[in-house]
């Protein structure tokens, strides 16, 4: 009798358990599972998120004459209808034309996403910057990039920096090296996000730029849009990054 007693209460503890553990996770899981969004950026790529997987899309034929919500520089514009003919074009319900002078961002989603609108600012203390160069064994102090952006990317209430540094294309120096870094100081450690460090061969290399900081899984954490332009190259690489188990890596890129 006592040990059937026993049996009966594992079972309903295990039961109590698998509950707890699915309203925990599966719940979520089921959530996350139905999201669907579509990222355009710029001219350069078209990423799309479908059951928890992400794409990099090569043909458009499918995302045209669809209402987007529309971001010029990080700035919301509305929401308007796209359609691509080697470059966006953005129409209102009566399909007239609408000007889109700014760096595009266009997002088509089944759930909110928040998109930051952050500004850049000159580096005024090099500190990190001079602890990257060394860490990176670079000797050269002229830049082409050199900013940061401050805002609270994981929402702890604790700002973090962002810093874009860069000497690709740089015209009046040969530098050894050309580098072209991204990295976030958190708790005064640094964490790269982007980084390219090469022999210059001139006018190699790339030019990195934050493109955006948008939260694509609402869990209100911010995820970025980083971008980098070649020389000579019409399409820019563009990488789709967020932080997990205190690294950043890449979601999606288009490369």
């Amino acid at each position: 009798m006592r040990s059937k007693k026993t049996y009966i209460i594992l079972i309903i503890i295990l039961f109590i358990f698998f509950i707890i553990m699915f309203l925990l996770f599966g719940v979520d899981n089921i959530r996350k599972n139905k999201y669907e969004t579509s990222i355009i950026v710029g001219e350069d790529s078209v990423f799309a998120l479908r059951k928890q997987k992400w794409y990099n899309v090569q043909k458009y034929d499918d995302f045209n004459w669809k209402k987007y919500s529309i971001y010029l520089n990080n700035e919301y514009f509305g929401k308007y209808y796209l359609w691509n003919d080697d470059k966006w074009y953005a129409f209102d319900k009566e399909k007239n034309p609408i000007d889109l002078d700014g760096s595009l961002l266009g997002i088509k989603s089944n759930y909110k996403v928040n998109v930051y609108n952050f500004t850049e600012e000159n580096v005024v203390d090099s500190t990190y910057i001079d602890k990257v160069l060394s860490d990176n064994e670079i000797t050269s102090s002229k830049f082409t990039s050199k900013y940061k952006i401050n805002f609270d990317f994981d929402n702890d209430l604790v700002d973090e920096d962002f810093y874009v540094i860069s000497n690709a294309f740089i015209l009046d120096d040969q530098p050894e090296k050309i580098f072209s870094i991204v990295f976030m100081v958190k708790n005064d450690e640094i964490k790269y996000i982007y980084k390219d460090v090469r022999k210059n061969t001139s006018l190699n290399g790339c030019k990195p730029y934050i493109n955006s900081f948008l939260d694509i899984d609402k869990d209100n954490k911010y995820e970025l849009i980083v971008g980098c332009a070649e020389y000579s190259v019409s399409k820019n690489t563009i990488m789709l990054y967020q932080l997990k188990n205190n690294e950043f890596k890449i979601l999606i890129s288009n490369q």
